[in-house]
């Protein structure tokens, strides 16, 4: 493990220090600090987030055979609530529409260290960035996520899946459900294209794809609260690389069956962001 590595280990395990402490300021208020029940705020909180740290396994680069653990971070929206639109956000409610950001962190994909992929640029690391709109109804859920690049590509990301939830106790809970992802002809060039230049040097065939579906799969995740607010995750997801990007040059280098997960103990907490 060289040092950049030890670096990305010791930043998660800084960085769940860091959460644990703001969390307990923000979210843990003994019985004796309550103010008394008549003046106590009609929302107690306005945002609910859980953060995380903890450890990922994934392809080493999208379409590659081979895999790489990395440190992983935790973020979920449980709870919203804005002026003028009231609650945008909560997990309290067993039906209706919501809505919550959505990012991802695509890590760099350096064809040096890849010997298969000798010949190819270098595609740097990328963050995209967007929001997730769904419908809960009982005990499933569906969601649209649409992302924009920003760095190694720039391209846009659409995922789409629908959940269903079963909680066998009052602190474990399991979701399972089908995904399907789609990106631009941006995206799809960056990471399965191979320029005329590039078939040159690696001896690949020179390969144009367009935007479209991307992969199709499954994820399972399960929670279980060990403690008040502190939480064990674990997410195992599969995907197939389908369509233009599973006919890819490097995809075919590589596997189109694709597997990730990643596990790690987060913290819930909730602040008070506006005046009643």
């Amino acid at each position: 493990m060289n040092i950049m590595k030890y670096e990305r280990w010791l930043f998660g395990i800084a960085a769940l220090a860091l959460v644990s402490t703001c969390a307990a300021t923000a979210a843990d208020v003994t019985a004796q600090q309550l103010p008394p029940a008549s003046a106590a705020p009609l929302r107690p909180h306005d945002i609910v987030l859980e953060i995380g740290a903890g450890a990922a396994m994934r392809p080493a680069y999208e379409g590659a055979k081979g895999y790489e653990f990395n440190p992983a971070g935790f973020l979920t929206l449980h709870y919203l609530w804005l002026p003028g639109l009231g609650n945008v956000k909560s997990d309290r409610a067993r039906e209706g529409f919501f809505i919550a950001p959505s990012f991802r962190y695509v890590y760099e994909r350096d064809s040096a260290d890849h010997p298969e992929l000798r010949g190819l640029g270098t595609v740097d690391r990328a963050f995209e960035v967007g929001g997730k709109v769904g419908y809960d109804w009982s005990l499933f859920r569906s969601w649209l996520a649409v992302r924009q690049g920003f760095g190694g590509h720039n391209g846009v990301v659409v995922e789409t899946g629908i959940d269903i939830r079963f909680r066998p106790s009052a602190v474990t809970e399991f979701t399972v459900g089908p995904r399907a992802s789609f990106a631009t002809s941006e995206y799809m060039k960056t990471y399965f294209g191979v320029t005329a230049l590039e078939s040159s040097l690696s001896g690949l065939t020179a390969y144009d794809p367009g935007g479209g579906i991307k992969g199709a799969g499954l994820e399972v995740t399960g929670r279980y609260e060990f403690m008040p607010q502190w939480s064990l995750v674990g997410t195992v997801v599969y995907e197939r690389l389908i369509g233009d990007a599973g006919a890819s040059p490097v995809v075919k280098l590589g596997d189109e069956n694709q597997l990730a997960a990643k596990l790690g103990v987060t913290r819930k907490f909730g602040l008070k962001l506006f005046s009643e």
